[in-house]
């Protein structure tokens, strides 16, 4: 006979692959940097001119 359900080991072994996951995650100075996003383009010759 089983003392644990179902979903009690699913939860517990989601638990513990989190755990593993964040126990063996590189440290933050060995973390891939982000591509730097290009800068928004400014046109203000292409804004609505302001109501007279």
């Amino acid at each position: 006979m089983f003392t644990y359900s179902t979903d009690a080991v699913r939860a517990e072994m989601a638990y513990r692959q989190d755990r593993i996951r964040r126990d063996f995650q590189r440290p933050f100075w060995f973390q891939r940097k982000r591509a730097p996003q290009p800068p928004q383009p400014c046109a203000p010759e292409l804004r609505a001119r302001p109501a007279m």
